[in-house]
């Protein structure tokens, strides 16, 4: 199970998420909706390990990953794909989970 409880994210004096909490049952399908600028992405770049929290805990099969670099989640088995330009069309989703693993491994192995 996924779990965000009270997730702060910052950017400078902005607060782009106040308090967010969620939780995500294993083999479910969840969504996550709402207006533009509501930080539905910088929801899912903080759980990613893109962005840091300013507060807050994210766990993961019980397991704290605040504080991990995106491809030690990545191994983990959470994987985020930005929409638009960085999707590759002809590959599925998750052809395009895998390619982005392999671009984060091979980018932090130097």
């Amino acid at each position: 199970m996924l779990k965000v409880e009270n997730l702060v994210t910052r950017f400078g004096h902005v607060v782009a998420l106040d308090s967010v909490s969620i939780s995500v049952a294993e083999s479910k399908i969840t969504t996550v909706i709402g207006a533009n600028g509501a930080g539905k992405s910088t929801l899912l770049r903080t759980i990613s390990g893109l962005e840091k929290p300013a507060s807050g805990t994210i766990t993961w099969q019980g397991e704290s990953i605040v504080g991990l670099r995106p491809e030690e989640i990545v191994r983990r088995g959470i994987a985020h794909v930005p929409e638009g330009h960085a999707v590759i069309s002809d590959l599925s989703v998750e052809e395009n989970i895998e390619m982005g693993a392999l671009f984060r491994r091979r980018k932090f192995k130097r």
